[in-house]
């Protein structure tokens, strides 16, 4: 069984334009988002199936991007056993804005 491949990643992109690129990026390269989750204004985790042999593709358009990934601590490329490789994409954003407030609605009964 392939483990999940962990990528971090940081960009002094704008968070909505960053998380598009994203999504287009990999839709492009044929591969599907399956999650993504929000912390804030901080950081997306996103969730990604993409064919194995993509990833090295992946990473060099995130970079060019100007989304930094990590250098993966193993060899993405290697998997030619693999169809399709799960992976997530933790991006740390960087920016001078204050936290992202929102309003949590009230819920009758509490």
């Amino acid at each position: 069984m392939m483990r999940i491949l962990m990528l971090n990643a940081v960009t002094r992109r704008e968070r909505k334009d960053a998380t598009s690129f994203v999504f287009d990026t990999v839709n492009g390269l044929g591969g599907w988002i399956d999650d993504v989750q929000m912390y804030s204004n901080l950081m997306n985790t996103i969730r990604l199936t993409l064919s194995a042999d993509a990833y090295p593709a992946l990473i060099a358009a995130l970079r060019e991007g100007g989304i930094v990934v990590d250098e993966p601590g193993e060899d993405i490329a290697g998997a030619k056993s693999a169809v399709e490789r799960m992976a997530t994409l933790q991006i740390t954003f960087i920016h001078d804005e204050p936290d992202m407030k929102r309003q949590i609605p009230a819920v009758p009964g509490y």
